[in-house]
């Protein structure tokens, strides 16, 4: 029989922001089991903890003011230096929300989510409503370590106590017997991820490929953004025209400015001086005769001409300082390649592109080195897609082997491109290519046979995929997989 103690049932105390309390990574687990309904002995037996573990846990955290048990009220924690009999007052453990809804919220995640989110009504406050959604649409962008917020040279303690500290917040049942509404599956889908976190990152074999996992997709990453997104190099090209364009003209002033003032020597000033008091210091001289039938000049002509030849001096630097430019840009790629960093080779010879749009020689090249860069990565880009497809991360891992296939042109990479389509149940008419190339490229390959009987078959496509598995069987008789397809699909099963 349970003891009155052990019997007892806590509850949490709301408003309290437990990754602000000061406890460790069991005080953290056994927190995540209080939902006001699981009696302390439920928590002895769900744990695994030892009971005294469990009570003084239990009696820490009510200390600290974060349950209660039963009707009771917390005990406040009373501070050192405080006067007896005198209750110090209530410390927030975060700061006050203002709950208008005007008022925008600054997470960098409230951008990916419909703020009437925040409106529907669930047995959650405001803030714990954003601090879920804050972290549900952020959850594709981080990594296990950004998830768990610890640093990458973080051991397996702390890893455990991270992970413990976060899912006191984020387990689903904290808040069992509440309503939630939507919040539930976001909050299933937040600790199932935390607890992949967790799972990978405390055993050593599984945090290794994951390392090398976050190294490849490093490696990666950039060149992905080169190819799906100019916009870089057209604002670096862009920024050099008129930097091109802006010296051309201080060059022009520069040259057609007004000569500075020379010293006058002792002749030039007594000729000065004699201008002024309106007599010549030195003999007058006969004015020549004017020439007859001097035709009038054309002051028109005569500025229209010395207009054009400041326009083409200005086009002349312009143009000289713009092939130099992009001959800085095309010599950087060379480099670059000579350093085996094919990403700069292709990001430099994109400006020089931009620049120089009407140079095909440049354009060949960029070409080469881009099939270069997809060359040399598509080893890694296989990499994250075998790993991801091991994690069950289908669609990732389809958009990896498809990167792969620009440096790489093999039926495997296609067939595991069609296979991972079809189990992430995206574009069958994308996987169906995939699939076709496969087979096309080793036709005798039973294997790549039964992917592409498998996607017609989801396609609804039933003689086809019965035409596939039928050849498969014949290519290979004793692959017990084909021989279940094939008697499936005869039963009318699938």
């Amino acid at each position: 029989m349970d003891s009155p103690e052990q019997s007892r049932t806590p509850r949490p105390v709301e408003g309290v922001d437990w990754r602000s309390l000061p406890i460790g990574p069991v005080e953290a687990y056994i927190l995540s089991r209080v939902d006001g309904a699981t009696s302390e002995s439920d928590i002895i037996g769900a744990t695994g903890v030892e009971p005294q573990g469990v009570r003084q846990a239990l009696e820490r955290l009510a200390e600290l003011g974060a349950i209660r048990f039963d009707g009771r009220a917390p005990e406040p924690v009373r501070r050192p230096g405080a006067p007896s009999g005198v209750q110090p007052a209530a410390r927030l453990a975060r700061p006050v929300i203002e709950t208008h809804a005007q008022v925008a919220a600054a997470h960098p995640a409230a951008a990916l989510y419909d703020p009437s989110e925040l409106d529907e009504e669930v047995d959650l406050d405001l803030a714990r409503k954003r601090q879920i959604l804050d972290l549900y649409y952020r959850l594709d962008s981080l990594d296990h370590y950004e998830i768990l917020e610890i640093a990458k040279a973080a051991d397996k303690k702390a890893v455990k106590a991270a992970y413990f500290a976060i899912v006191a917040t984020f387990h689903p049942d904290r808040y069992f017997g509440k309503k939630l509404g939507n919040f539930k599956s976001k909050l299933e889908r937040i600790f199932a991820r935390l607890t992949e976190a967790h799972d990978v990152l405390a055993r050593s074999e599984p945090r290794q490929e994951y390392d090398a996992y976050l190294k490849s997709q490093k490696k990666t990453r950039d060149f992905d953004r080169l190819m799906n997104d100019d916009r870089e190099s057209l604002a670096e090209a862009e920024r050099v025209r008129k930097q091109i364009e802006e010296q051309a003209r201080l060059l022009e002033r520069a040259a057609h400015a007004t000569p500075p003032l020379r010293p006058l020597d002792n002749d030039a000033r007594r000729k000065m001086l004699a201008r002024k008091l309106g007599r010549s210091m030195s003999p007058p001289r006969q004015a020549p005769e004017a020439p007859h039938d001097v035709p009038a000049v054309d002051q028109d002509a005569v500025r229209e001409k010395i207009a054009e030849d400041l326009r083409r001096h200005y086009q002349d630097r312009v143009h000289n300082a713009h092939r130099e430019q992009v001959q800085h840009y095309v010599k950087a790629a060379e480099r670059s390649l000579e350093q085996n960093n094919p990403v700069s080779a292709v990001n430099a010879l994109r400006i020089a592109t931009s620049l120089a749009p009407e140079d095909r020689a440049i354009a060949r090249r960029l070409e080469e080195v881009q099939q270069r860069a997809s060359n040399d990565l598509a080893d890694s880009y296989i990499e994250q897609g075998q790993y991801e497809e091991r994690s069950g991360r289908y669609a990732e891992a389809a958009l990896s082997y498809e990167r792969a296939l620009r440096g790489k042109a093999s039926p495997k990479l296609h067939d595991r491109a069609a296979f991972c389509i079809l189990q992430a149940q995206g574009d069958l008419k994308n996987a169906g290519d995939h699939a076709r190339k496969a087979v096309g490229l080793a036709p005798n390959d039973a294997l790549l046979r039964l992917t592409l009987g498998r996607v017609y078959l989801a396609m609804g496509m039933k003689s086809s995929a019965h035409g596939e598995f039928e050849r498969a069987a014949q290519l290979a008789p004793n692959d017990d997989s084909i021989k279940d397809w094939l008697k499936r699909i005869r039963r009318g099963e699938v």
